[in-house]
């Protein structure tokens, strides 16, 4: 029986294994698992999900801090319908589908993908670097399934907002910057992206002034880097974006999708560092205007 299986490993995006009727899926740190979850609560080798006579089956390979159907500790249980599991700190949602669910998610896949090949387009035919941002942010907007985004330049002593893109029209009526500075921060940091699904689970991020005015519920960050930039050269910016309703889990497929966005625009800003096109417009909200702003008594 077809069936789906969305892991969520904390501060990172969604993994979704393929699930295949006759193969067992290994689960767990060691690099040969088919779903590898590099978590110091996952044991080397943790779990492993398999069906047999059209039925879904989760055995515990004797791991230390053990595996969870719907918040029990299983050693072996059967899987007939949609459930949470927990692998030692890591969250996965289990579900069956029949035969009009699975044609559903072949369906998404084929539009996202149709959405991916017209966004590309639209980005090859930016003119100029507004076009560029303002394609390549909506893209990852949309592809992220978000509700609006914005794109941080650097100015030499600091990010400032460069576009700002928002599916709710009121919205763009507030360009000023009101996403997760953390997340900004963290991704600015470690040069990597930052996908935070649920961040109500992240207790970095969760407290923070920002995340709680914006009731923000998912977020992504990926910081542009120049090709070739040294690991201690300033990233030249990121693309953030979020929403505050529920939505579909941004996965590592959408995360290598998304990058190629944030890739393309960095090669064109990179190869236009001097020019005059890159100069802030007036009244540019800078980064340190933002911190001083979420800084302030609410």
């Amino acid at each position: 029986m077809p069936a789906r299986l969305i892991a969520y490993p904390p501060e990172a995006a969604a993994l979704v294994p393929r699930l295949v009727p006759g193969i067992a899926l290994r689960i767990g740190r060691n690099e040969d698992c088919g779903l590898r979850l590099n978590h110091p609560s996952i044991s080397r080798v943790h779990a492993e999900l398999a069906c047999s006579d059209g039925r879904w089956h989760l055995r515990d390979l004797g791991s230390k801090n053990g595996s969870h159907v719907d918040g029990v500790r299983v050693q072996d249980a059967w899987l007939d319908a949609h459930r949470w599991l927990r692998f030692g700190d890591v969250h996965a949602e289990f579900s069956v589908l029949g035969d009009e669910d699975a044609r559903a998610v072949e369906a998404f896949e084929r539009r996202a993908h149709s959405r991916a090949t017209a966004h590309t387009a639209r980005i090859d035919a930016a003119q100029g670097i507004d076009d560029l941002l303002q394609a390549s942010l909506r893209a990852v907007v949309e592809l992220a399934q978000c509700d609006r985004g914005f794109v941080l330049l650097g100015d030499g002593s600091g990010y400032s907002v460069r576009a700002h893109y928002a599916l709710e029209p009121d919205a763009l009526a507030r360009p000023g910057f009101s996403g997760s500075i953390g997340a900004v921060e963290r991704a600015l940091a470690q040069r990597q992206p930052v996908v935070i699904n649920d961040i109500a689970a992240d207790t970095g991020l969760s407290g923070r002034a920002s995340v709680i005015a914006g009731e923000l519920r998912t977020l992504v960050c990926l910081p542009l880097l120049g090709p070739d930039a040294p690991t201690d050269e300033a990233a030249l910016g990121a693309v953030y974006a979020d929403r505050n309703s529920p939505g579909a889990a941004i996965t590592t497929l959408d995360v290598e999708l998304l990058q190629a966005f944030v890739e393309r625009a960095a090669l064109w800003l990179s190869a236009h560092a001097a020019s005059a096109a890159l100069a802030l417009p007036p009244r540019a909200l800078h980064w340190s205007d933002v911190l001083a702003a979420h800084a302030a008594p609410r």
